[in-house]
This record gives C-alpha cells, structure tokens and sequence, in this order.
C-alpha cells in the first residue's frame, strides 16, 4: 500500500516525473494528469525537506520502533481474531438443529459493539488503537453481559474468546506504553514535536497527489505504455512496502516511525492512501 512507502521512497519515486527531463515531458503529455504536475512539484518539495537523515536514527529509537512493529501486528492479529472468532460463533449457531437465531443475533450485537466500524481499527494508528482497546475494556465494565457471552465461546488452548480480548486490551496499552517511551525519547534526544507533525502532513499531501495521479491514470486515453511508464514504479514500490510491512520487517526512520497513518484523522477516511481524496486534474 501506499501508505507504507517510507519518505526516502517517496522523495526517489516522484523525483523522475520532475527532474528528468524526458519522464516529465511524458507527464505531461497526458491530459488526465498534466494539470497536476505543479502539485506534484509541490508535494516532491515538502517530502525532500523532511527526509531524515539516517545518522539521526539513534540505537534507542530504532529499538523502539522495532518494539512498535511488532506490537501492532499482534494487536491486529488479535483484533481480527476476536472478529473471526465470535462470526464463526454465529455460523455454528446458524447450523444447529434447529438454528439457534437468538445466539446469531447475539453474536451480531456483539460484533456491533467490539467493531463499530468493522476490522477499519487495524488500520488506525498505534494512537487511535490504543485508544479503542481502552473503550473496549470500558465496555466490558459497564456492560458485563458482553464478557459473559464471551467467555461461552471457545478459543484455542482451553481458553475462551474474553481471554483474547482481554490478550488484545493488553496488546493496546502495549502500544500506549511504547508510544509514550517513544515520545519520551524523542523529547530528550531534542526532537521537536513539530518535526513530527510536518512530516505527516508532507506524506499525507504526498499520498493524496499521487494517489489522484494513479487514479486520473486510471480513466486516462493515453497509450498503454506512457500509463504504465509513468505508474508502473509506484505500483511496483507500492506492493513491495505492503509485502515489508506484512512480513514485520520494517524500519522506522527517524522520528518518522514504522507506522504513519495516511491521512489526518485517525481510522476514517481514505486511511488507505491508495485513494484519489481531495485531488484532481482540472478538466480541459
């Protein structure tokens, strides 16, 4: 996904679409996209002058950042087996003989409760993660029936699905807690708040710009070959990112973080960065 795409990504991806001087001539011979090569310029800019610089990265921040990865991935991998977990429930429920419809209707109610929003959570930030596990773990206080039913539906290792609950409001204060570290170290090794939030609003402004570029390809008359030449890289570094990040492999640079989220406001929205929000040509 785009989303995953590290600064110094964006600064070599965009980089050929300005400064060379046949790649941009083919940028903007197409209709679709040409109007918006000065917002490109733009958005390269603002990339280039918050790309960190490696020697930066201390041994602490690095270290924390790994712990970062890592945690998200098990706070989604707990999320959505929780999910999973109360809608093969209801499947089984649904299958008896007679079908049980009231226990269905209570795993919906449930399911309602934990994911108003559906699985959309794991793709928050580790902030906005945290902070639903904590209103999970409210919910369960003031609502005890939801435990209850939660802890009749089996899970692995003799426990039950309130056990994975209580594994995934563990796995949120995790996260707070790194964050918080992060955050503390950030501050002694002198890194000004603001460095952060110019950074992300940069990546967003990025993601948005190409994104509307991928799309605008996407209804664009050119030929096959000027399309892909100009939206074959970032597909290709795109994909790769995804599959890094999957995998727990990344490395956060700087005060960048393993994890940005692409857009501002956490969990709504085109949180993807692979959408065409807020951007278009102009029409000709």
């Amino acid at each position: 996904m785009l989303k995953h795409l590290m600064i110094e990504e964006m600064v070599a991806l965009v980089a050929p679409w300005i400064e060379d001087a046949q790649r941009r001539r083919l940028f903007l011979s197409i209709p679709e996209i040409a109007g918006l090569h000065d917002k490109v310029v733009e958005v390269h800019g603002a990339v280039l002058a918050v790309r960190p610089s490696k020697a930066s990265v201390s041994a602490g921040m690095t270290s924390l950042n790994d712990e970062l990865v890592t945690a998200d991935e098990r706070h989604d991998h707990l999320a959505k087996a929780v999910s999973y977990g109360i809608d093969a429930h209801r499947e089984h429920c649904l299958a008896e003989e007679p079908p049980d419809v009231g226990r269905a209707e209570a795993c919906d109610r449930a399911q309602a409760s934990l994911f108003p929003t559906g699985l959309a959570i794991i793709k928050a930030s580790p902030t906005a993660e945290s902070g639903n596990t904590a209103r999970i773990a409210r919910l369960l206080d003031e609502e005890p029936s939801i435990a209850a039913f939660l802890k009749v539906i089996p899970a692995p290792g003799k426990t039950t699905l309130l056990h994975t609950v209580q594994r995934w409001i563990a796995s949120g204060k995790e996260l707070s807690t790194i964050e918080r570290r992060r955050d503390a170290l950030a501050a002694k090794e002198k890194t000004a708040p603001v460095v952060n939030a110019t950074i992300l609003a940069a990546r967003n402004q990025w993601l948005r710009v190409v994104s509307a570029v991928l799309s605008n390809l996407e209804i664009s008359s050119a030929p096959a070959e000027a399309i892909e030449t100009i939206r074959g890289p970032i597909l290709k570094a795109s994909e790769r990112a995804g599959r890094r990040y999957a995998s727990g492999r990344v490395r956060g640079a700087g005060a960048e973080g393993p994890r940005q989220p692409a857009a501002a406001g956490e969990g709504s929205g085109d949180t993807d960065g692979d959408g065409a929000a807020g951007v278009r040509a102009p029409a000709e």
